[in-house]
C-alpha cells in the first residue's frame, strides 16, 4: 500500500508481460513515465512549496539560507511537524482533532506537577523516572477517550474534540491556579533523573564548537556523487535497456568522468574570470560525454526522433515565455538594486525588483515548461529544439542577475544553480534524442533505480547536514555567528520517518486509508474500523505527549494557555502538505513539508523585516493556495488511472 492513498501497487505489481498483453482500451493498466509518478503523488506540491517558499525568502532576504537562519525555521518546524504529521495520520482516516493543541500543552504542564515538591504549593514530587512513563499513559487515555466517544455515541469527531479541548483547556488553568497560585508552572534541573532525560528532550549540538577543516572537501565529494548517482537512476527509469550491453559506451562515460574531476580540480585550484569559464566548459562537456557514453552502455538507441514541428500549440507559450523572461531581465536592470527605501507595504525598491522579477521570471519559465510539454507530444526533435531555447533563456538569465545583482550570493550561488539547471535540461534533451523512452513496466531497472535514487539522495543529505552541523577554522576567524541545533529536530525525523513507514509499509496503513475512504465499506471488507480510528486517536494524543515533553524541558516553565489554537495551525500543514479534509487521501511526509512551509514562512517574514503582524495573511495565502493545488493534484492523479 503506498502512502499516497491510491492505487499505483496495483500497477507497480502487474508483470509487464501482463500490461503488454491488455486491452489498449484499459487505461488503468497504462504505464506511467518516473515523472508522470511523481507529478500525481499528492506530497509533489509540498515539495515544490518548500523549494518556492525557500527560493522567495533566500531572494528577498540577505541572511536567510544561512546556517543560524536554518536553525531556527528547523526549530519550529520540529515541534509543529510532529503534530502536523500525527494529525494527517488521523485526517487520513477520517477525523479530526480539535484538542490535540491544547493537549500539547497539558501534557507538559501534567508532568511538571507530577515532579514538582509536594508543599502548600506543589504537585507530587515524584521522580522523573516515573512522570515520563506517567504522563504518557495519561496522554494515551486521552486518545482512547476521544476514539471510543466518536465511535459510540456515532458524534462528529468535531464535536467531541472540541469538548475535549475545553475541558483541557479548563484543567490547564484550574490545577496550575489552584496548585501554584500562578498561570504558569516551573520546575528546576534539581529534580531526579534530570540529568538522564534532560538530554533526550532538549539536548543542544553548538555549531561553532565543532572544528572540521576537510568539511567543505567531504561535502562537495557527497554533493557530487549523490546529484551524479541520481541523474544515472533517473535514466536506469527513464530509459529502455538494451537486452545486450554496449561495451563501446564505456571508454566514453570514464571520459566524462574523468573529465569532471578535472573540471572540479580546476575550479578549486585556479582562480580568475578565465580559468572559471574553462573549468565550467569541461564540467558541461564532460557531464554532456559521461551521460552520453552511460546511456550507450545500457540503453536501447532511438528508432527515430522524427521532424522539427513547431505548430500552432507550441508557439504561442514558447514566444510568451521568452516575452516573461526578457521582461524579467529588463526590471532587473531597470530598478535599483541597491535601494533599500520603502516603496510601499510591504515593499522596499529593492524588494520589488525581486519580485517583479520571480513572477515575470517564473510565469516566463513555466510557460516555455508548457511549451516543453506539447513540444514532447510531437516528437524528440522539438522537444531538443524547444528545450534547448528554454536552456539558452536560463543561461541568458543566470548572466543578467551576474551582472546586475549586488549581493554575492546572487552572483555565485544562484549564478550557477542556473546554468547547472540550463545544462542539465539540455543533456536531457539530447538523451531523449538519441535514446528509446520506456513504454511498458521494467521492474528490475525500477527496482535498480530506486535503491540508487535512495542512495544519492542519502549522500546529498548527509553533504548538506555535515555543511551546517561543522565549521571550518577560517569561519570562525571570520566571526561566524554561532548556531545550535537541538535534539527536537532528530525526534521529528525520527517520528516522520516512522508514521511515513506504518502508512506505506503495515496493515494498519491500509486501513487508516480505508477507514477514511469509506468506513462503512471498510468494516464490510473486515477492517476493523473503530478499532482502527480509536488507535489514530491515540497516535495524535501520543505526539501531544511528546511535544508537551520537549517544550517543558526545553522552557522548564509552562503558562496554562500553552498549546491553545494551535491545532489550527496542525491542520494548515497537513493540508498544504496534500492531505484532503474529506480523509482517504494523503501523506505523513507531505505534513512534515507542509510544517517546513510554516516555519519557513514565519522565519522569513523576520528574516526580510516585513511586519510579522502580517504574518497570518501569507499563511492564510497558502492555505488556499495549497487547497487548490491540492485538488488540481489529485484530478490529475485520478485522471491518470481513467
Amino acid at each position: 500500500m503506498s502512502d499516497t492513498g491510491t492505487a499505483d501497487a496495483v500497477v507497480d505489481a502487474t508483470p509487464s508481460d501482463a500490461v503488454a498483453s491488455a486491452p489498449a482500451a484499459d487505461e488503468r493498466l497504462a504505464y506511467r513515465s518516473i515523472f508522470q509518478r511523481l507529478f500525481i503523488r499528492p506530497e509533489i506540491g509540498a515539495v515544490i512549496g518548500v523549494v518556492g517558499v525557500w527560493t522567495f525568502f533566500w531572494a528577498v532576504s540577505l541572511n536567510f539560507g544561512t546556517t543560524g537562519q536554518t536553525q531556527n525555521w528547523l526549530d519550529i518546524t520540529a515541534t509543529l511537524g510532529i503534530m502536523a504529521v500525527a494529525v494527517s495520520m488521523l485526517m487520513i482516516g477520517g477525523e479530526f482533532d480539535l484538542s490535540s493543541g491544547a493537549n500539547t500543552g497539558a501534557m507538559g504542564i501534567l508532568f511538571i506537577l507530577l515532579i514538582k515538591e509536594v508543599g502548600e504549593l506543589g504537585g507530587l514530587g515524584l521522580s522523573i523516572w516515573i512522570a515520563v512513563p506517567l504522563s504518557f499513559v495519561a496522554a494515551m487515555g486521552i486518545g482512547w477517550a476521544n476514539g471510543v466517544m466518536v465511535e459510540r455515541t456515532a458524534l462528529p469527531s468535531f464535536i467531541v474534540t472540541l469538548a475535549t479541548f475545553f475541558i483541557l483547556r479548563g484543567l490547564k488553568l484550574g490545577l496550575s491556579k489552584l496548585l501554584t497560585g500562578q498561570i504558569s508552572v516551573t520546575f528546576t534541573d534539581e529534580s531526579h533523573g534530570y540529568g538522564f532525560w534532560q538530554p533526550v528532550f532538549a539536548g543542544e549540538w553548538q555549531r561553532n564548537d565543532h572544528i572540521w577543516n576537510s568539511r567543505d572537501v567531504v561535502y562537495i565529494g557527497f554533493l557530487v556523487l549523490g546529484a551524479a548517482i541520481i541523474t544515472l537512476a533517473v535514466c536506469e527509469m527513464h530509459f529502455v535497456r538494451r537486452d545486450k550491453l554496449a561495451a563501446s559506451g564505456l571508454p566514453i562515460f570514464g571520459a566524462g568522468v574523468a573529465g569532471v574531476a578535472a573540471a572540479i580540480f580546476l575550479m578549486h585550484t585556479t582562480d580568475g574570470v578565465s580559468a572559471n569559464i574553462l573549468a565550467a566548459a569541461v564540467l558541461g562537456i564532460s557531464i554532456l560525454v559521461g551521460l552520453y557514453g552511460f546511456s550507450t552502455w545500457r540503453f536501447e538507441p532511438q528508432a527515430a526522433a522524427g521532424g522539427l514541428n513547431l505548430d500552432g500549440s507550441i508557439m504561442p507559450p514558447l514566444l510568451g515565455g521568452l516575452i516573461g523572461v526578457g521582461l524579467a531581465s529588463v526590471a532587473s536592470f531597470a530598478i535599483d538594486s541597491d535601494n533599500a527605501e520603502t516603496l510601499f507595504f510591504p515593499f522596499t525598491v529593492q524588494g520589488l525588483r525581486v519580485v517583479l522579477m520571480m513572477i515575470l521570471a517564473g510565469g516566463g519559465f513555466t510557460l516555455l515548461m508548457v511549451a516543453g510539454n506539447k513540444a514532447l507530444k510531437q516528437n524528440m526533435t522539438t522537444k531538443l529544439v524547444v528545450s534547448s531555447l528554454t536552456a539558452a533563456a536560463l543561461v541568458g538569465f543566470a548572466f543578467v542577475i551576474r551582472q546586475s545583482a549586488e549581493a554575492t550570493k546572487f552572483r555565485t550561488e544562484l549564478f550557477s544553480v542556473l546554468l547547472f539547471v540550463a545544462l542539465a535540461l539540455f543533456v536531457w534533451s539530447v538523451l531523449g534524442v538519441r535514446f528509446a523512452e520506456r513504454r511498458k513496466i521494467d521492474e528490475a531497472a525500477d527496482r535498480t533505480g530506486m535503491k540508487a535514487m535512495v542512495l544519492g539522495l542519502a549522500l546529498m543529505i548527509t553533504a548538506v547536514v555535515l555543511r551546517h552541523l561543522f565549521v571550518v577554522q577560517a569561519e570562525l576567524d571570520a566571526g561566524v555567528n554561532p548556531a545550535k541545533f537541538s535534539v527536537r529536530m532528530l525526534w521529528f525525523f525520527a517520528f516522520t520517518a516512522v508514521m511515513v513507514w506504518i502508512l506505506a509499509r503495515t496493515r494498519f496503513g491500509s486501513w487508516t486509508f480505508a477507514v477514511g475512504g469509506n468506513a462503512q465499506a471498510a468494516r464490510q471488507v473486515g477492517v476493523p474500523a473503530a478499532r482502527t480510528k480509536t488507535q489514530l486517536f491515540m497516535i495524535v494524543s501520543g505526539a501531544a505527549w511528546l511535544v508537551g515533553m520537549l517544550l517543558a524541558f526545553r522552557l522548564s516553565s509552562l503558562q496554562a494557555g500553552a498549546g491553545d489554537g494551535e491545532e489550527f495551525e496542525y491542520i494548515i500543514a497537513a493540508v498544504v502538505g496534500g492531505t484532503m479534509l474529506t480523509g482517504g487521501y494523503g501523506t505523513a511526509l507531505g505534513a512534515a513539508f507542509g510544517a517546513a512551509i510554516m516555519a519557513m514562512s514565519l522565519v522569513g517574514i523576520q528574516s526580510a523585516r516585513w511586519n510579522t503582524d502580517w504574518r497570518w495573511v501569507f499563511l492564510g495565502v497558502i492555505l488556499l493556495l495549497a487547497v487548490i493545488a491540492n485538488r488540481f493534484i489529485r484530478d490529475r492523479a485520478e485522471g491518470a488511472r481513467r
